[in-house]
């Protein structure tokens, strides 16, 4: 039985139309999400068998496919059809705090988004030591991630995720990115997160 599985669209795959195409959604979704999953079982599969020479290289690359397996999973979970959303609540009041205002925070998190340097990632980050809202770049999957901080927000840099309906333009990516952000589920999450006690300094 294999450990990883390919999460269910939580809309229709053309729900997001015109931001995102029902074709890019399932070339990311059925065939680039897929493939993490399906490395991800195979590698699992592998170890159990491995030479103890073989498993550093086998668990960095475990780590790669997972990590595209978790964070395209929070992709899908980070775009609305309802379109044009604002946060709400708590979240509202943590992005004022963390970063000044919610247009401060589109401003910086549009230029994580397309500043990436070759494939990555733009999230936002609920950091529990300082108790604040990080905006991280995450090159490929996995590299520059904050220890023990939890994601509340994804947005995928690779070009495989817009290059259908946007080419290279990663600046239109971003604008269709914040606009079909789905406030309302991050803010569940963040409010799921950040009510986890603080651990201690």
């Amino acid at each position: 039985m294999d450990l990883y599985t390919l999460p269910d669209l939580p809309y229709a795959p053309g729900a997001l139309a015109p931001r995102l195409s029902e074709a890019a959604l399932l070339l990311h979704h059925g065939k680039h999400h897929a493939a993490y999953v399906k490395a991800a079982n195979e590698i699992v599969a592998r170890l159990a068998d491995a030479e103890s020479a073989q498993v550093p290289a086998l668990e960095r690359s475990l780590d790669f496919n997972v990590s595209g397996h978790v964070l395209h999973s929070l992709l899908w979970q980070s775009m609305s059809p309802v379109a044009d959303q604002v946060p709400a609540g708590p979240l509202a009041e943590a992005i004022d705090v963390s970063f000044g205002s919610y247009s401060r925070y589109l401003a910086r998190f549009t230029a994580a988004l397309t500043t990436i340097q070759g494939s990555g990632w733009a999230l936002l980050m609920w950091e529990p030591l300082g108790r604040r809202l990080r905006i991280v770049q995450a090159q490929n999957h996995e590299s520059s991630l904050i220890v023990g901080a939890t994601a509340i927000l994804a947005a995928d840099a690779w070009e495989h995720a817009y290059y259908v309906d946007y080419k290279n333009d990663k600046v239109a990516w971003a604008a269709a990115f914040t606009s079909m952000t789905d406030w309302a589920a991050a803010g569940e999450r963040f409010e799921a997160i950040a009510m986890v006690a603080t651990p201690s300094a």
